[in-house]
């Protein structure tokens, strides 16, 4: 069996436990009686590690400041973001010398994050990682989406909100995401009553996911409920005594205390639920990710962000649930 496979089935397995990979790095380097944070990335996420030394970056005019310029591997052209300066730290030219790029994909976007050193490699129960929280260390919080910690100590390693680093690093990109959901009520879209009626639930750590999703159903003019992590959905789901005012749930599938696995698994496990629709909305695109998650039970899977494509599977789950109107 290739090595890619044994990681591809590897991963599917921690998922349907509830389980990840961390990939755990630091963005300084160690000084004399200071150790740096560590910070942790999916390892789904990453395509591969590369000696920073070996790639020279090409500049590119008028990007932003965080994109350190472009590199060639193997044909292809991939930004480079200077990972420590948005964390509000600055690489020696010598540092960046022994430094590494991680190359990760986020919905099809590769990019290069610049980082000081790799620790490895740690595989978690998603209830061990835990939503942001106040930390009295040297770290900015305001890029931190989750935490843990490393195995078999008290050491913290944080989870970055990777979304909001390439919204920031990418400003024309980012644009475009948000025109894209502003977009939304210049398409003079009609929905059924019943969508109207009801209320859309979603499970999302991002905060600038949660905007970008927000901005998109108050353009349609649906009502909808925002939760910072799949265990906060549950509980919510749970305490309602019927599903009779909700149409439909969207998820993510990395979030703290209940992964979207866990999400998907419990709600088609119970009588109460298990035919509400699920909309699976990750940045966790790969083919073998779509077919794990609609094998588990979800309806649709959507990569983010995909404003036309949400839309889409919004008008399918209506004609899923009440039929298609127009052919009555």
């Amino acid at each position: 069996m290739s090595t890619t496979l044994e990681q591809v089935e590897k991963t599917a397995r921690l998922s349907q436990n509830n389980q990840l990979s961390l990939m755990i790095f630091q963005v300084q380097f160690e000084k004399e009686n200071y150790e740096p944070p560590y910070y942790g990335i999916n390892v789904f996420k990453v395509r591969e590690v590369l000696e920073g030394r070996a790639y020279e970056v090409s500049s590119m005019p008028d990007s932003n400041s965080l994109i350190e310029g472009m590199i060639e591997l193997r044909g292809v052209y991939l930004p480079v973001i200077d990972l420590p300066k948005w964390m509000g730290f600055e690489m020696t030219e010598e540092e960046r010398e022994k430094s590494i790029i991680i190359v990760a994909d986020f919905s099809h976007n590769f990019v290069g994050l610049r980082v000081s050193h790799i620790y490895g490699v740690e595989e978690k129960e998603w209830s061990d990682i835990r939503p942001a929280d106040n930390y009295n260390v040297n770290v900015k919080t305001n890029q931190i989406v989750n935490h843990t910690y490393l195995n078999n100590t008290d050491t913290l390693c944080f989870i970055l909100d990777i979304e909001k680093l390439l919204i920031e690093a990418m400003p024309t990109m980012a644009q475009k995401i948000f025109a894209s959901a502003e977009s939304v009520g210049d398409k003079g879209i009609e929905l059924y009553p019943e969508i109207y009626e009801k209320t859309i639930l979603f499970a999302e750590d991002s905060k600038s996911i949660q905007k970008y999703m927000a901005m998109v159903f108050d353009q349609l003019k649906l009502k909808f409920l925002a939760f910072d992590n799949g265990r906060l959905l549950l509980d919510y789901i749970g305490s309602l005594e019927t599903l009779d005012d909700i149409s439909m749930v969207f998820t993510d599938l990395e979030m703290p205390a209940a992964s979207g696995h866990t999400v998907i698994r419990e709600l088609r496990s119970s009588s109460k639920t298990k035919n509400l629709p699920i909309i699976v909305h990750t940045s966790m695109t790969s083919d073998n990710n779509s077919r794990e998650v609609i094998d588990m039970g979800a309806n649709y899977f959507i990569g983010k962000v995909d404003t036309d494509l949400i839309l889409e599977t919004i008008a399918k789950v209506q004609v899923d649930l009440y039929g298609d109107r127009e052919k009555i």
